[in-house]
């Protein structure tokens, strides 16, 4: 009797710490998710390329920096959307590709980022404050001339940007079926589906988009595996799925293979 006490206690005891466990990832998987590097306000961004440094009000006090840059013909503009680490100083540097290609590029970065403002607290926010500065844009450009572009992690916004507006394109690098599975993969312990606040139904979005898509995935990606990305292969029948052989996660752009196709999207 008095060892199935003691095996109770030690059971109730050890449920206790498996859900304090959980619950801590719970309240921290912003600190697992995101790896923001912020910046001072007056920092000046070092691109040779034209561009302008712009905030944009969200919320109540929160303002997020983004840059625009300007191609010397401009055809249209790229949407960019980051993945989860770093800054626009970083991200800068991949703009001059789109440039090259005549079109401008606008970049932003999420709550917390660089010069941005706030804090991210859930998916919703952060599609919509995505939502408002696609919105700022259609003010400038004409949505028709408009491609919408996501990273890794900014795939996932990108599918439900692309699903609920009209751009010329969605173009996804590097994505991932949903979130869900993503976490699954970098941390297979811990069950996403009870305690995540991020879902990023990537597959569920491209089924409701109307224009084309072009997905690249490297199939030597280990951030977000080849075969969560091949998985959305035939979701939509506007999209062309490109795998791009020997591609890691952060070197896209200087795979031929990509190059040759993205100078054919961006005619």
């Amino acid at each position: 009797m008095e060892f199935l006490s003691w095996l109770l206690i030690s059971l109730i005891i050890l449920a206790g710490i498996v859900v304090g466990i959980l619950y801590s990832f719970y309240f921290l998987q912003e600190r697992l998710i995101f790896n923001p590097i912020s910046l001072p306000k007056d920092y000046k961004f070092p691109f040779s390329q034209n561009f302008e440094e712009r905030f944009y009000k969200v919320d109540e006090g929160v303002d997020l920096s983004c840059l625009l840059f300007k191609a010397k013909e401009s055809k249209g503009l790229v949407f960019y959307i980051h993945g989860n680490a770093d800054n626009l100083r970083y991200w800068g540097e991949f703009a001059p590709f789109f440039l090259k290609r005549n079109y401008d590029v606008f970049m932003f970065d999420f709550r917390g980022f660089g010069k941005s403002d706030g804090k991210i607290k859930g998916e919703r926010m952060l599609q919509r404050d995505t939502k408002i500065l696609y919105q700022q844009m259609l003010k400038e450009y004409d949505e028709k001339n408009i491609i919408i572009y996501g990273f890794s992690l900014g795939t996932g916004i990108a599918s439900r940007l692309g699903s609920r507006n009209q751009p010329k394109a969605l173009i996804l690098e590097a994505p991932y079926y949903n979130f869900l599975e993503l976490v699954n993969y970098h941390k297979a312990y811990l069950p996403a589906n009870l305690i995540s606040k991020y879902y990023f139904r990537t597959n569920r979005y491209l089924e409701e988009v109307k224009v084309p898509i072009y997905v690249f995935h490297g199939t030597e990606d280990r951030k977000v595996p080849f075969y969560l990305g091949e998985k959305l292969k035939g979701i939509n029948p506007r999209m062309k799925f490109i795998a791009i052989k020997g591609a890691t996660h952060n070197d896209m752009q200087t795979m031929k293979k990509y190059k040759k196709w993205m100078t054919e999207i961006l005619r």
